[in-house]
């Protein structure tokens, strides 16, 4: 085996990053491939401000697939996105929105207050532009452009960026979603209305689809274990102590460690796996934004705290595509620009070996395959 993949003292939180791998679905599972809805509900939600980078975040957990898979499931319904919580656009299963925002869009509502008094948006607006919002989406949906348009021909200022806080709003309520592709664009979703796009009422689809906190805390740790409940809450965008309290009433459904004074929950499942995880050889290339380093408030134990501004320049907010082995972030890398191009491997530390550059190329290789496709 290449040195640079063999670990030759495993640490607690080597098993903690690892043990994410699976719970993630990063690591092969060939008697049960997934397609995107089923990624998107076990992990739950998964960020997805840039389109893009979320469709490799599908591509990566679902060998074979390329972006057509992702957008046939877009365009089908099966997979949406929205404003789900922490303010940013998520990846959700479609029955999921409602329970979801139930949970998250009160706090996102109080956080935007400032910057409605401030561009005198008020609820009145906001009924008012429902309806013609509604009808300019149906039947096949509509553009933000054209939503845009609908909006100031009737009278409302859209200038700036005040239009793009209307639509948040608006999207807030559940009614709206983005659904669809714009026909000739790979970047951009039609907005579609949920009573025709989503499932009726709060009832879910199958039992993994949470329809309160608890269940959502439940859902993080099968997904996302071993975390911590301040993990959760950040992910969640709610305060600590509400998250807390619903994970109390989960007993006997976790399992649970503690390492340097850390208690993690996971998935009891994974516990037999915590002397020997899985995935010590794996060579991964994720994209910006992935749920393996956005979905936790602590990074540390996939993310040295050294390196974190490589990832995050200025602490701008901007993630860049990583190598991960064994569960560790050891670089950033660049993609390939075009069909030819290789892409880039930028190791934070020495230079990888020449196998496990060659495998990280490959895998920047695979991205262009399925970006291109």
């Amino acid at each position: 085996m290449d040195p640079v993949l063999k670990r030759t003292e495993q640490t607690g939180h080597d098993a903690v990053a690892r043990l994410r791998l699976r719970a993630q679905g990063l690591l092969p599972d060939p008697g049960n491939p997934p397609d995107p809805a089923a990624v998107v509900r076990r992990l739950g939600m998964m960020q997805a401000q840039d389109l893009a980078q979320a469709f490799w975040a599908l591509g990566v957990r679902i060998p074979g697939s390329t972006a057509g898979t992702v957008r046939a499931a877009l365009d089908r319904g099966l997979v949406v996105r929205t404003w789900g919580a922490r303010g940013t656009l998520m990846l959700l299963a479609p029955e999921t929105v409602r329970p979801l925002l139930s949970i998250t869009a009160p706090r996102m509502r109080a956080q935007s207050a400032a910057t409605h008094r401030r561009e005198n948006i008020t609820e009145a607006e906001l009924a008012a532009l429902l309806p013609l919002a509604l009808a300019a989406c149906a039947p096949a949906g509509a553009s933000r452009a054209r939503l845009m348009e609908v909006f100031a021909e009737a009278g409302h200022d859209v200038a700036a960026q005040r239009g793009y806080h209307l639509l948040v709003a608006l999207c807030l309520s559940g009614e709206l979603v983005q659904g669809p592709m714009e026909p000739g664009s790979n970047t951009r979703q039609l907005f579609v209305g949920s009573s025709t796009w989503l499932p009726r009422g709060t009832s879910v689809a199958d039992n993994r689809a949470p329809d309160a906190l608890p269940g959502w805390g439940l859902l993080y740790f099968q997904g996302h274990g071993p975390a911590t409940v301040a993990d959760c809450a950040w992910w969640l965008g709610l305060p600590l102590t509400p998250v807390r309290a619903a994970l109390a009433t989960l007993e006997g459904q976790l399992g649970e460690r503690v390492l340097d004074g850390q208690r993690y929950l996971f998935d009891p499942g994974s516990e037999d796996a915590w002397e020997e995880p899985p995935g010590g050889d794996s060579v991964l290339v994720l994209p910006g934004f992935d749920e393996f380093l956005l979905g936790y408030k602590d990074r540390t134990a996939t993310l040295p705290t050294e390196h974190a501004d490589a990832v995050t320049p200025g602490g701008n907010g901007v993630f860049r595509r990583t190598l991960t082995v064994g569960g560790q972030t050891i670089g950033t890398c660049q993609p390939p620009a075009g069909r030819v191009q290789d892409g880039a491997v930028l190791p934070f530390a020495r230079h990888p070996s020449a196998r496990l550059e060659r495998l990280a190329l490959a895998r920047i290789r695979a991205y262009g395959t399925f970006r291109d496709s």
